[in-house]
């Protein structure tokens, strides 16, 4: 990579592996996920304050916009970093030569790749614990608490196997 690229120079246009197009096609899925769940939150709120003209309410609007705005967190986590949109200190970043700067994206993406996987495999303990419990959100819905949770393991596991997408992509790459 040259040193005066763009800042999504870590983005490669075509993965070169299976596993690189099988994750970025993950990824894109749960953007297309994420992107459905702020429509639906638009949807909720919108029929919402509809339905408060009338002095009605559907009672569980903000409920279910806070699970659909915690999928689009969690679900918009690796269609981010496929794309190349997390945020970096570019000042920095640019400032490094380009054999340092290839070691910071080995060195990151791998402590990233670590982080990420200890926290799916509490988040997986702490989902399984809420179903094996069968706790509830204390709500109109009575929503079993797994459910929503699910969606945070989901897009845990999918931005943990980009992240080793990245890397495996790299590894192929050295020069």
């Amino acid at each position: 990579m040259q040193s005066g690229s763009s800042p999504k120079e870590d983005v490669a246009t075509e993965p070169q592996t299976a596993f690189g197009r099988f994750a970025l096609w993950l990824s894109d899925a749960a953007g297309v996920l994420a992107g459905i769940c702020i429509v639906g939150i638009l949807l909720l709120v919108c029929v919402e304050v509809g339905l408060r003209q009338f002095k009605r309410s559907m009672l569980v609007a903000d409920e279910i916009a806070g699970y659909l705005n915690a999928a689009v967190v969690f679900l918009g986590l690796a269609y981010t970093l496929a794309r190349g949109g997390f945020i970096r200190v570019e000042v920095v970043y640019d400032a490094m030569p380009p054999a340092v700067k290839m070691l910071s994206r080995w060195v990151f993406t791998s402590v990233a790749a670590a982080f990420i996987a200890t926290i799916l495999y509490y988040a997986v303990q702490h989902v399984q614990y809420a179903f094996v419990q069968d706790t509830r959100a204390v709500s109109v819905l009575d929503t079993p608490e797994w459910l929503p949770q699910s969606v945070m393991v989901i897009g845990l596991a999918v931005l943990f196997i980009q992240l080793v997408a990245f890397l495996v992509e790299r590894v192929r790459n050295v020069p």
